[in-house]
Protein backbone atom coordinates (compact mmCIF):
# COMPACT_ATOMS: atom_id res chain seq x y z
CA UNK A 1 0.00 0.00 0.00
CA UNK A 2 1.02 3.77 -0.49
CA UNK A 3 0.47 6.33 2.49
CA UNK A 4 1.13 9.75 1.91
CA UNK A 5 2.24 11.59 5.09
CA UNK A 6 2.82 15.12 5.73
CA UNK A 7 1.85 16.49 1.77
CA UNK A 8 4.60 13.87 0.47
CA UNK A 9 3.07 11.06 -1.95
CA UNK A 10 5.02 8.30 -3.18
CA UNK A 11 6.00 8.60 -6.64
CA UNK A 12 6.14 5.22 -8.73
CA UNK A 13 7.16 4.53 -12.30
CA UNK A 14 4.08 2.65 -13.74
CA UNK A 15 6.40 0.02 -15.24
CA UNK A 16 7.42 -0.92 -11.34
CA UNK A 17 5.33 -3.23 -9.73
CA UNK A 18 4.91 -2.47 -5.99
CA UNK A 19 2.61 -5.20 -3.64
CA UNK A 20 0.02 -4.18 -2.14
CA UNK A 21 1.15 -6.35 0.84
CA UNK A 22 4.47 -3.49 1.08
CA UNK A 23 4.12 -0.08 3.09
CA UNK A 24 5.83 2.73 1.14
CA UNK A 25 5.13 6.01 2.96
CA UNK A 26 6.00 9.77 1.79
CA UNK A 27 9.08 11.31 0.44
CA UNK A 28 9.35 7.74 -1.43
CA UNK A 29 10.64 8.22 -5.48
CA UNK A 30 10.65 4.78 -7.20
CA UNK A 31 11.95 4.22 -10.98
CA UNK A 32 11.71 1.68 -13.65
CA UNK A 33 11.42 -1.71 -13.60
CA UNK A 34 11.51 -2.00 -9.51
CA UNK A 35 9.95 -5.04 -7.68
CA UNK A 36 8.83 -4.58 -4.38
CA UNK A 37 7.77 -7.61 -2.41
CA UNK A 38 5.37 -7.99 0.37
CA UNK A 39 5.99 -6.81 3.95
CA UNK A 40 8.69 -4.59 2.43
CA UNK A 41 8.22 -1.16 4.66
CA UNK A 42 9.71 1.71 2.77
CA UNK A 43 9.15 4.22 4.98
CA UNK A 44 10.10 8.32 3.77
CA UNK A 45 8.68 10.24 6.29
CA UNK A 46 11.52 12.04 8.30
CA UNK A 47 13.74 12.30 4.49
CA UNK A 48 14.07 10.87 1.57
CA UNK A 49 14.38 7.25 -0.28
CA UNK A 50 15.25 7.08 -4.00
CA UNK A 51 14.97 3.92 -5.78
CA UNK A 52 16.79 3.47 -9.07
CA UNK A 53 15.64 1.88 -12.17
CA UNK A 54 15.89 -1.74 -11.88
CA UNK A 55 16.21 -1.91 -8.00
CA UNK A 56 14.24 -5.44 -6.37
CA UNK A 57 13.44 -4.64 -2.43
CA UNK A 58 12.01 -8.42 -1.52
CA UNK A 59 10.16 -9.32 1.06
CA UNK A 60 10.07 -8.16 4.70
CA UNK A 61 13.03 -5.29 3.83
CA UNK A 62 13.27 -2.20 5.73
CA UNK A 63 14.24 0.91 4.08
CA UNK A 64 14.36 4.50 6.77
CA UNK A 65 16.22 6.87 8.03
CA UNK A 66 17.49 9.54 10.36
CA UNK A 67 15.65 13.13 10.21
CA UNK A 68 16.77 15.25 7.13
CA UNK A 69 18.70 12.35 5.57
CA UNK A 70 18.63 10.78 1.80
CA UNK A 71 18.41 6.84 1.08
CA UNK A 72 19.60 5.80 -2.07
CA UNK A 73 19.57 2.43 -3.89
CA UNK A 74 21.62 3.25 -7.13
CA UNK A 75 20.87 1.61 -10.44
CA UNK A 76 20.22 -2.58 -10.34
CA UNK A 77 20.72 -2.58 -6.35
CA UNK A 78 19.27 -5.94 -4.99
CA UNK A 79 18.40 -5.87 -1.59
CA UNK A 80 17.58 -9.74 -0.11
CA UNK A 81 14.94 -10.93 2.30
CA UNK A 82 14.77 -9.65 4.88
CA UNK A 83 17.75 -7.34 4.96
CA UNK A 84 17.65 -3.52 6.58
CA UNK A 85 19.01 0.14 5.15
CA UNK A 86 19.09 2.71 7.09
CA UNK A 87 19.97 5.95 6.14
CA UNK A 88 23.07 4.34 3.39
CA UNK A 89 23.88 4.68 -0.08
CA UNK A 90 24.10 1.67 -2.01
CA UNK A 91 25.95 1.82 -5.59
CA UNK A 92 24.67 0.61 -8.73
CA UNK A 93 24.37 -3.21 -9.19
CA UNK A 94 25.36 -4.27 -5.79
CA UNK A 95 23.90 -7.39 -3.84
CA UNK A 96 22.86 -6.77 0.06
CA UNK A 97 22.10 -10.63 1.18
CA UNK A 98 19.18 -11.79 3.55
CA UNK A 99 18.68 -10.45 7.16
CA UNK A 100 22.17 -8.16 6.60
CA UNK A 101 21.55 -4.72 8.00
CA UNK A 102 23.48 -1.62 6.60
CA UNK A 103 23.53 1.25 9.16
CA UNK A 104 23.50 5.21 8.43
CA UNK A 105 26.24 6.96 6.27
CA UNK A 106 27.45 3.81 4.73
CA UNK A 107 28.64 4.13 1.29
CA UNK A 108 28.52 1.06 -0.78
CA UNK A 109 30.73 1.28 -3.51
CA UNK A 110 29.31 0.27 -6.88
CA UNK A 111 29.29 -3.93 -7.86
CA UNK A 112 29.64 -5.06 -4.21
CA UNK A 113 28.13 -8.05 -2.51
CA UNK A 114 27.27 -8.04 1.43
CA UNK A 115 27.25 -11.32 2.38
CA UNK A 116 23.94 -12.78 4.47
CA UNK A 117 23.59 -12.22 8.10
CA UNK A 118 26.45 -9.18 7.65
CA UNK A 119 25.88 -5.67 9.97
CA UNK A 120 27.68 -2.98 8.23
CA UNK A 121 28.14 -0.22 10.81
CA UNK A 122 27.65 3.39 10.65
CA UNK A 123 30.18 5.93 8.55
CA UNK A 124 32.00 2.91 6.70
CA UNK A 125 33.25 2.98 3.20
CA UNK A 126 33.43 -0.32 1.21
CA UNK A 127 35.24 0.11 -2.22
CA UNK A 128 33.68 -0.80 -5.90
CA UNK A 129 33.07 -4.87 -6.85
CA UNK A 130 34.26 -5.73 -2.97
CA UNK A 131 32.52 -8.62 -0.96
CA UNK A 132 31.88 -7.83 2.48
CA UNK A 133 30.65 -9.98 5.20
CA UNK A 134 30.85 -10.60 8.94
CA UNK A 135 29.17 -8.68 12.13
CA UNK A 136 30.68 -6.05 12.11
CA UNK A 137 31.31 -6.63 8.05
CA UNK A 138 34.51 -6.42 6.82
CA UNK A 139 36.11 -6.70 3.10
CA UNK A 140 36.73 -10.17 2.51
CA UNK A 141 38.06 -9.91 -1.20
CA UNK A 142 37.01 -8.54 -4.54
CA UNK A 143 34.38 -8.93 -6.52
CA UNK A 144 35.45 -11.46 -9.88
CA UNK A 145 34.10 -10.67 -12.99
CA UNK A 146 32.40 -14.18 -12.91
CA UNK A 147 30.29 -12.77 -9.28
CA UNK A 148 29.28 -10.06 -10.97
CA UNK A 149 27.56 -11.72 -13.87
CA UNK A 150 26.08 -14.07 -11.09
CA UNK A 151 24.42 -11.53 -9.60
CA UNK A 152 23.17 -9.11 -12.57
CA UNK A 153 21.97 -12.42 -14.04
CA UNK A 154 19.65 -12.96 -11.05
CA UNK A 155 18.59 -9.47 -10.74
CA UNK A 156 17.84 -9.34 -14.15
CA UNK A 157 15.29 -11.85 -13.15
CA UNK A 158 13.26 -9.41 -10.64
CA UNK A 159 13.70 -6.25 -13.50
CA UNK A 160 11.46 -8.62 -15.61
CA UNK A 161 9.08 -9.97 -12.96
CA UNK A 162 7.10 -6.59 -12.61
CA UNK A 163 6.25 -6.82 -16.14
CA UNK A 164 4.83 -10.36 -15.21
CA UNK A 165 3.28 -9.73 -12.00
CA UNK A 166 1.22 -7.06 -14.10
CA UNK A 167 -0.17 -8.86 -16.62
CA UNK A 168 -0.46 -12.28 -14.82
CA UNK A 169 -0.59 -11.66 -10.85
CA UNK A 170 -4.00 -12.03 -9.33
CA UNK A 171 -5.95 -12.74 -6.18
CA UNK A 172 -7.11 -16.18 -6.28
CA UNK A 173 -8.56 -19.38 -4.19
CA UNK A 174 -6.61 -21.88 -3.55
CA UNK A 175 -6.68 -25.54 -6.83
CA UNK A 176 -7.38 -28.65 -5.26
CA UNK A 177 -5.20 -31.28 -6.66
CA UNK A 178 -6.68 -33.83 -8.73
CA UNK A 179 -5.52 -37.10 -9.73
CA UNK A 180 -5.19 -37.79 -13.32
CA UNK A 181 -4.44 -40.86 -15.61
CA UNK A 182 -0.78 -40.93 -15.22
CA UNK A 183 -0.54 -40.26 -11.92
CA UNK A 184 0.30 -36.60 -11.54
CA UNK A 185 -1.42 -34.13 -9.78
CA UNK A 186 -2.81 -31.42 -11.77
CA UNK A 187 -1.00 -28.91 -10.31
CA UNK A 188 2.13 -30.70 -10.05
CA UNK A 189 1.43 -30.92 -14.47
CA UNK A 190 0.56 -27.19 -14.36
CA UNK A 191 3.83 -26.18 -12.44
CA UNK A 192 6.02 -28.41 -14.65
CA UNK A 193 4.21 -26.33 -17.83
CA UNK A 194 4.80 -23.10 -16.35
CA UNK A 195 8.51 -23.35 -15.46
CA UNK A 196 9.37 -24.62 -19.03
CA UNK A 197 7.65 -21.71 -20.86
CA UNK A 198 9.79 -20.36 -23.13
CA UNK A 199 8.51 -17.13 -22.74
CA UNK A 200 9.51 -17.27 -19.27
CA UNK A 201 11.87 -15.96 -17.11
CA UNK A 202 12.29 -18.92 -15.25
CA UNK A 203 14.32 -21.09 -17.95
CA UNK A 204 17.10 -18.90 -17.05
CA UNK A 205 19.52 -21.15 -15.99
CA UNK A 206 19.97 -18.81 -12.95
CA UNK A 207 21.30 -21.03 -9.50
CA UNK A 208 22.94 -20.10 -6.11
CA UNK A 209 26.59 -18.57 -6.47
CA UNK A 210 28.48 -21.83 -5.24
CA UNK A 211 26.53 -23.57 -8.08
CA UNK A 212 27.21 -21.59 -10.65
CA UNK A 213 30.96 -20.90 -9.63
CA UNK A 214 33.26 -23.25 -10.99
CA UNK A 215 35.89 -22.47 -8.41
CA UNK A 216 35.73 -22.99 -4.15
CA UNK A 217 35.43 -20.05 -1.92
CA UNK A 218 38.30 -17.79 -2.06
CA UNK A 219 40.34 -16.26 0.74
CA UNK A 220 40.81 -13.16 1.51
CA UNK A 221 43.62 -12.08 -1.05
CA UNK A 222 47.30 -11.96 0.22
CA UNK A 223 49.39 -8.62 0.47
CA UNK A 224 50.87 -9.66 -2.74
CA UNK A 225 50.34 -12.74 -5.32
CA UNK A 226 53.33 -14.03 -5.30
CA UNK A 227 56.83 -12.86 -3.20
CA UNK A 228 59.78 -12.34 -5.83
CA UNK A 229 60.97 -15.43 -7.11
CA UNK A 230 64.26 -14.85 -6.12
CA UNK A 231 63.72 -13.73 -2.56
CA UNK A 232 60.88 -16.50 -1.61
CA UNK A 233 61.23 -18.75 1.02
CA UNK A 234 62.51 -16.97 3.65
CA UNK A 235 62.22 -13.75 5.94
CA UNK A 236 64.03 -10.71 5.57
CA UNK A 237 64.39 -7.81 8.54
CA UNK A 238 63.75 -3.96 7.33
CA UNK A 239 67.34 -3.10 6.97
CA UNK A 240 68.01 -6.29 4.33
CA UNK A 241 65.62 -5.25 2.47
CA UNK A 242 66.36 -1.43 2.22
CA UNK A 243 70.19 -2.64 1.37
CA UNK A 244 68.64 -4.60 -1.09
CA UNK A 245 66.60 -2.31 -2.94
CA UNK A 246 69.34 0.68 -2.75
CA UNK A 247 71.26 -1.60 -5.59
CA UNK A 248 68.59 -3.40 -7.30
CA UNK A 249 67.40 -2.05 -10.89
CA UNK A 250 63.62 -2.99 -9.98
CA UNK A 251 60.89 -1.80 -7.47
CA UNK A 252 59.92 -3.75 -5.02
CA UNK A 253 57.41 -3.58 -2.26
CA UNK A 254 58.53 -5.14 1.48
CA UNK A 255 55.64 -6.12 3.91
CA UNK A 256 56.35 -8.75 7.32
CA UNK A 257 59.04 -9.84 5.76
CA UNK A 258 58.61 -10.80 2.07
CA UNK A 259 59.65 -8.77 -0.58
CA UNK A 260 57.39 -8.78 -3.32
CA UNK A 261 58.55 -6.81 -7.07
CA UNK A 262 56.44 -4.07 -8.42
CA UNK A 263 54.73 -4.66 -11.82
CA UNK A 264 55.34 -2.14 -14.96
CA UNK A 265 53.29 0.31 -16.14
CA UNK A 266 51.07 0.81 -19.40
CA UNK A 267 51.77 3.68 -21.32
CA UNK A 268 48.06 5.33 -20.41
CA UNK A 269 49.68 4.26 -16.63
CA UNK A 270 51.94 6.54 -17.20
CA UNK A 271 50.15 9.50 -19.03
CA UNK A 272 47.79 9.82 -16.26
CA UNK A 273 50.76 10.21 -13.78
CA UNK A 274 52.58 12.87 -16.24
CA UNK A 275 49.32 14.75 -16.52
CA UNK A 276 48.55 14.34 -12.80
CA UNK A 277 52.28 15.84 -11.69
CA UNK A 278 51.96 18.52 -13.78
CA UNK A 279 48.39 19.88 -13.10
CA UNK A 280 48.68 19.26 -9.34
CA UNK A 281 52.63 20.37 -9.33
CA UNK A 282 51.29 24.06 -10.55
CA UNK A 283 48.28 24.06 -8.47
CA UNK A 284 50.54 23.23 -5.34
CA UNK A 285 53.56 25.26 -6.17
CA UNK A 286 54.24 28.57 -3.62
CA UNK A 287 51.72 26.37 -1.01
CA UNK A 288 52.77 24.24 2.60
CA UNK A 289 52.04 21.24 -0.01
CA UNK A 290 54.53 18.92 -1.39
CA UNK A 291 53.87 16.49 -4.84
CA UNK A 292 56.71 13.21 -4.37
CA UNK A 293 56.47 10.97 -7.86
CA UNK A 294 56.50 7.72 -7.89
CA UNK A 295 60.24 6.91 -6.97
CA UNK A 296 59.50 8.07 -3.82
CA UNK A 297 58.89 5.20 -1.43
CA UNK A 298 56.91 5.55 1.34
CA UNK A 299 56.77 3.29 4.58
CA UNK A 300 53.43 2.55 7.23
CA UNK A 301 55.38 1.64 10.77
CA UNK A 302 51.78 0.13 11.87
CA UNK A 303 51.99 -2.78 9.57
CA UNK A 304 55.49 -2.83 8.45
CA UNK A 305 54.90 -1.99 4.16
CA UNK A 306 57.31 -0.33 1.92
CA UNK A 307 55.60 0.81 -1.16
CA UNK A 308 56.19 3.14 -3.87
CA UNK A 309 52.55 5.20 -4.66
CA UNK A 310 51.50 6.46 -7.91
CA UNK A 311 51.96 10.38 -6.72
CA UNK A 312 52.41 11.50 -2.69
CA UNK A 313 51.67 14.57 -1.51
CA UNK A 314 52.79 15.91 1.99
CA UNK A 315 51.21 18.84 3.74
CA UNK A 316 53.76 20.90 5.87
CA UNK A 317 57.08 19.37 7.10
CA UNK A 318 58.16 15.49 5.58
CA UNK A 319 58.58 13.01 7.82
CA UNK A 320 60.97 10.13 7.14
CA UNK A 321 61.66 6.55 8.60
CA UNK A 322 64.26 6.76 11.55
CA UNK A 323 65.38 10.69 9.50
CA UNK A 324 66.66 8.80 6.64
CA UNK A 325 65.20 11.03 3.82
CA UNK A 326 64.17 7.92 2.16
CA UNK A 327 61.46 6.69 3.30
CA UNK A 328 58.27 9.01 3.77
CA UNK A 329 55.71 8.30 6.93
CA UNK A 330 53.63 11.34 6.50
CA UNK A 331 51.61 11.54 3.07
CA UNK A 332 48.26 13.62 3.34
CA UNK A 333 46.94 12.24 0.09
CA UNK A 334 48.04 8.92 -1.89
CA UNK A 335 46.76 8.78 -5.84
CA UNK A 336 47.73 5.25 -7.16
CA UNK A 337 46.66 4.56 -11.22
CA UNK A 338 45.13 1.26 -11.36
CA UNK A 339 46.52 -1.22 -13.82
CA UNK A 340 44.71 -5.09 -14.38
CA UNK A 341 47.28 -6.54 -12.54
CA UNK A 342 47.19 -4.18 -9.02
CA UNK A 343 43.31 -2.70 -9.17
CA UNK A 344 42.67 -5.37 -6.89
CA UNK A 345 45.72 -4.86 -4.49
CA UNK A 346 44.43 -1.28 -4.80
CA UNK A 347 41.26 -0.89 -4.11
CA UNK A 348 41.45 -3.69 -1.30
CA UNK A 349 44.42 -4.88 1.16
CA UNK A 350 46.84 -2.00 -0.19
CA UNK A 351 43.48 0.68 1.15
CA UNK A 352 43.77 -1.76 4.52
CA UNK A 353 47.01 -0.91 4.83
CA UNK A 354 47.14 2.72 3.38
CA UNK A 355 43.95 3.72 6.14
CA UNK A 356 46.63 2.96 9.29
CA UNK A 357 48.61 6.19 8.31
CA UNK A 358 47.42 8.71 10.31
CA UNK A 359 48.34 11.55 8.65
CA UNK A 360 46.72 10.33 5.66
CA UNK A 361 43.52 12.55 4.61
CA UNK A 362 42.71 11.28 1.16
CA UNK A 363 43.08 8.42 -1.45
CA UNK A 364 42.14 8.58 -4.94
CA UNK A 365 42.26 6.04 -7.69
CA UNK A 366 42.21 6.41 -11.30
CA UNK A 367 41.79 3.94 -13.81
CA UNK A 368 44.06 3.62 -16.64
CA UNK A 369 42.02 1.46 -18.87
CA UNK A 370 38.56 3.16 -17.98
CA UNK A 371 37.32 6.64 -17.85
CA UNK A 372 36.76 6.09 -13.70
CA UNK A 373 38.02 7.87 -10.75
CA UNK A 374 37.22 7.06 -7.18
CA UNK A 375 37.81 9.41 -4.08
CA UNK A 376 37.97 8.45 -0.72
CA UNK A 377 38.33 11.23 2.05
CA UNK A 378 38.32 11.03 5.77
CA UNK A 379 36.44 13.15 7.80
CA UNK A 380 37.35 13.90 11.61
CA UNK A 381 36.01 11.02 13.02
CA UNK A 382 38.12 8.68 10.65
CA UNK A 383 35.16 7.37 8.58
CA UNK A 384 35.94 7.49 4.71
CA UNK A 385 33.31 8.80 2.52
CA UNK A 386 33.85 7.33 -1.14
CA UNK A 387 32.59 9.51 -4.71
CA UNK A 388 32.95 8.75 -8.01
CA UNK A 389 33.70 10.04 -11.28
CA UNK A 390 33.42 8.98 -14.78
CA UNK A 391 33.06 11.98 -16.98
CA UNK A 392 35.17 13.94 -18.80
CA UNK A 393 33.40 17.34 -18.05
CA UNK A 394 33.48 15.86 -14.28
CA UNK A 395 35.77 17.76 -12.11
CA UNK A 396 37.18 16.23 -8.53
CA UNK A 397 38.30 18.12 -5.72
CA UNK A 398 41.37 17.13 -3.70
CA UNK A 399 39.96 19.12 -0.67
CA UNK A 400 43.25 18.37 1.27
CA UNK A 401 45.09 20.73 -1.14
CA UNK A 402 41.84 22.36 -2.06
CA UNK A 403 42.75 21.84 -5.69
CA UNK A 404 40.41 21.26 -8.46
CA UNK A 405 41.45 18.49 -11.32
CA UNK A 406 38.89 18.18 -14.57
CA UNK A 407 38.84 14.41 -15.68
CA UNK A 408 39.68 15.96 -19.38
CA UNK A 409 43.05 17.07 -18.07
CA UNK A 410 43.46 13.47 -16.20
CA UNK A 411 42.61 11.96 -19.29
CA UNK A 412 44.76 13.99 -21.50
CA UNK A 413 46.26 11.62 -25.01
CA UNK A 414 45.18 8.96 -23.21
CA UNK A 415 43.74 6.15 -25.40
CA UNK A 416 41.76 3.03 -24.27
CA UNK A 417 42.44 -0.40 -25.03
CA UNK A 418 39.95 -1.77 -27.76
CA UNK A 419 37.86 -4.02 -26.21
CA UNK A 420 38.23 -8.04 -27.11
CA UNK A 421 35.73 -9.84 -28.86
Amino acid sequence: MLYEFNGFRPMVDPSSFVHPQSAVTGNVLIGKNVYVGPGAAIRGDWGRIIIEDGCNVQENCTIHLFPGATVRLREGAHMGHGSIVHGADIGRNCLIGMNSVIMDNVVLGDESIVGALSFVKEGTAIPVRSVVAGNPAKIIKEVSDDMLRWKTEGTAIYQALPKEMKENWRECEAAVPKEEEEGQPQVDRSMREYIHRGDHPAIVPYKPWKETSKLPDEQPENIAKEPEAEYAGRNFTVEEYLMMEETSTYRHEYYMGEIFAMAGASPGHNRIVFNLTLLLGMKLEGSACDIFPADQRVHIEANTLFTYPDLTIVCGTAAFYQDDHMNLTNPAVIIEVLSPSTMNYDRGDKFKLYREISSLREYILIDSRSLLVEQYCKDWESNWAARKFGKLTDRIMVETVDASLLLEDIYKNVHFPKPSH
